[in-house]
């Protein structure tokens, strides 16, 4: 089954919401192979707006991350992220944007601010400036007390909230989450989803 337009989500036309979109998507396809897995996807999300994809797994959800992101290129459609065309643009829309990944990717020969640091500066952003913001994030993932700890000390739903946590250090204006609270247990998924909204 593909991934498709939702009832009321579909872009018919450039309107002034669509152009004022972080991310606008419009009649995008993806095969691989005969199986297509994205079938004229349609949407807009504004700045401060909360978008999920919903679906069975194959669905496509992942495969649509990915073609927003520049990853992969879509076999057709078109995708503005934060005014860059995609993926032409891709590398420097990505700039702007936080990405949790549906598997944690953590360096496990890092503490977990040093995970941060690490990450922070992929951004270009000076150490001065990650390091002034480690204590927030690492606030944020419910991990103060485990900053000089290493990544294989920390159990999985740590890891993931430090996943989490990682995809704020450059200061996004948009995050993509791939099944974000996978491995996290009720109250820590509430935590997380409380935290977010207002960052």
């Amino acid at each position: 089954m593909a991934l498709e337009a939702l009832a009321g989500t579909a872009i018919t036309e450039a309107t002034q919401a669509t152009r004022d979109a972080v991310l606008a998507v419009s009649d995008l396809h993806k095969s691989y192979g005969e199986r297509e897995v994205v079938r004229g996807l349609s949407f807009s999300i504004a700045r401060g707006e909360c978008y999920g994809l919903l679906g069975p797994n194959g669905a496509g959800k992942t495969t649509t991350l990915r073609l927003c992101l520049g990853l992969i290129e879509a076999a057709r459609g078109s995708i503005d992220l934060l005014g860059h065309a995609i993926p032409r643009d891709a590398r420097r829309a990505r700039l702007r944007v936080g990405v949790v990944p549906q598997m944690d990717n953590l360096d496990p020969d890092f503490t977990a601010s040093e995970n941060l640091l690490v990450y922070g500066r992929y951004f270009g952003i000076d150490d001065a400036t990650i390091r002034a913001r480690i204590p927030q994030l690492l606030d944020f993932a419910g991990l103060s007390g485990r900053a000089d700890e290493r990544i294989q000390t920390l159990s999985g739903g740590m890891k993931r909230r430090l996943t989490m946590a990682r995809a704020l250090v450059n200061d996004p204006d948009i995050i993509f989450m791939d099944e974000p609270t996978t491995g996290l247990d009720p109250q820590a998924r509430h935590l997380i989803w409380e935290r977010l909204r207002p960052w």
